[in-house]
């Protein structure tokens, strides 16, 4: 046997023998038996037995409960599930659900797929220490395919994808909910914890239960006519690149619309952003915490592309002196943004404007944020956004902007997350809430010179966070292998000592905040 294949420690034995002493299917011809003295046993906990025909093939007769609904109703009624209720999952559901799964296409009809369904606490306890995302649901069904079948054209992934697509549309069929599990932490790990061998890789986890709260209603997709086409692509594709100067601005614009609308709510900021943008209000924009009176001339704050509203929200909540607006590069975001705030915000366009979202007032604004937005913008086409900042401030205003420091620890971090084998994608780059999309950090000076320029005096310099927070290393590494998380912890201590030496924070911090006045 491979070396790999007998690297099983003790702890895999022994969720084996608690596995197989809790399971119903594991009967009396078990016992007696010697178990082996290493590696993963001859057969699975669990494994189910042919028939008494000795058919060694399925006739696609249901295993458990088929209730019935309308193919199209589940097709468009599913969701994916990320809280789930701690109740036990029937096997006799779970069961129907890895049925429907087999029933899946797969590259030359090989079918080199093998399921383990993780209903054990403890096992899952392990499984959820190499990514919490799996620490959610009382059921994980790890996917696996033959490691070296299909491999052309990752067919093996192909075909484990479309079982995992039949297991959820079962579930959602039995009354359960699903979550596709990609981020796993260390697949090679979750293959040991359920004892499948070397020849096995596994592509998946399919987080299943009970639903802890009804699923809303359907959700908004990406128009048909966008991504579809007859012979030959006619369109213009969202790019892959985290470089601001790769993306047009209405593709940007289109982008952001989707990611806000169509599910991901950006409802939980971060506690360390949270600081740091509390530290920046203190510093530079105490006043307005009290409500106006009735009858005074409202003081308005514009907030400047705040995609998600994260900040917009706080800002509407702790700054009540002042009536809120918000500008933006689509009627939807900026709707989404006005109704997480109370009173809800007045919307504006930038940088096209139309009856429905006009632009900004020139000359009209106390207060104008742009909280981390400049970074997503390519180099050329930040002095336009900063003139008109310069231009829509009534003399006296402020001007507050959020910056991240391109010599800042972030640089570093950014490299190391496309260099680790992990996520990748702009969907991942490291950035600030409320950013979705492309993103570089800025040079601070040459954002200050470009304001200069444009008529404003700077009034003030913060500088946050020269080494990561506790947090903020948490939830970077919290789907790392438990090497690289110690690691990782390791570091940002050894960091921290230099937090506070001087001139560090005002130099090197992350978060850069800049206070400018415009002139009387």
């Amino acid at each position: 046997m491979d070396s790999q294949e007998t690297s099983q420690d003790a702890r895999t034995r022994q969720s084996f023998d608690v596995a197989r002493s809790s399971d119903p299917r594991a009967g009396d011809s078990d016992q007696g038996k010697a178990a082996p003295s290493q590696g993963i046993p001859d057969e699975a906990p669990g494994t189910p037995k042919f028939g008494s025909s000795g058919r060694d093939y399925d006739l696609g007769v249901p295993v458990g409960p088929t209730p019935a609904m309308d193919f199209w109703k589940a097709l468009y009624g599913r969701r994916s599930v990320r809280r789930f209720k701690p109740d036990a999952v029937p096997r006799e559901l779970v069961d129907q659900v890895m049925h429907a799964g087999i029933w899946a296409p797969s590259s030359c009809n090989y079918q080199m797929w093998d399921l383990v369904a993780v209903d054990h606490p403890e096992i899952n306890r392990r499984l959820a220490a190499l990514s919490t995302q799996m620490g959610n649901a009382p059921v994980n069904i790890v996917v696996s395919y033959g490691r070296d079948f299909s491999e052309e054209a990752w067919a093996n992934i192909q075909s484990a994808s479309a079982m995992i697509q039949n297991m959820s549309l079962a579930a959602h069929v039995l009354g359960l909910g699903t979550f596709w599990i990609t981020q796993m932490g260390h697949a090679e790990k979750v293959r040991e914890i359920v004892g499948l061998p070397y020849d096995r890789i596994v592509i998946a986890v399919l987080a299943l239960g009970y639903p802890k709260t009804p699923t809303k209603g359907p959700q908004k997709r990406r128009p048909l006519s966008m991504v579809t086409h007859y012979n030959h692509y006619a369109g213009r594709p969202i790019p892959s690149s985290i470089d601001p100067a790769d993306w047009p601005p209405d593709l940007l614009a289109t982008y952001q619309r989707a990611r806000v609308l169509n599910g991901l709510r950006h409802n939980k900021p971060r506690a360390w952003e949270v600081r740091a943008v509390g530290e920046a209000l203190e510093r530079f924009v105490p006043e307005g915490r009290e409500s106006m009176a009735d009858g005074s001339q409202p003081r308005l704050w514009l907030d400047v592309l705040p995609c998600t509203g994260i900040v917009t929200e706080r800002l509407g909540r702790e700054r009540r002196g002042f009536q809120f607006e918000v500008a933006e590069r689509s009627r939807d975001v900026a709707e989404w943004v006005s109704a997480r705030t109370y009173p809800p915000a007045v919307v504006r366009g930038w940088p096209e404007a139309s009856s429905e979202l006009p632009s900004p007032k020139d000359g009209a604004y106390d207060v104008i944020s742009c909280w981390f937005r400049l970074e997503d913008l390519a180099p050329g086409d930040r002095p336009e956004l900063i003139a008109c900042l310069a231009r829509w401030l009534k003399p006296g205003g402020k001007l507050l902007l959020g910056l991240v420091n391109q010599r800042s620890y972030h640089v570093l971090s950014e490299r190391l997350r496309r260099r680790r084998g992990g996520p990748r994608g702009v969907e991942y780059v490291l950035s600030p809430d409320p950013n979705i999309g492309p993103f570089q950090a800025v040079a601070p000076a040459k954002i200050e010179q470009l304001c200069i320029q444009a008529g404003l005096q700077l009034s003030g310099r913060l500088g946050v966070q020269a080494t990561p927070p506790v947090e903020e290393v948490e939830f970077r590494a919290r789907n790392f292998a438990e090497r690289t998380r110690t690691i990782a912890r390791g570091l940002g201590a050894v960091l921290r000592s230099l937090e506070y030496l001087p001139l560090v924070r005002s130099r090197l911090g992350r978060f850069q905040f800049r206070l400018f006045v415009k002139p009387n």
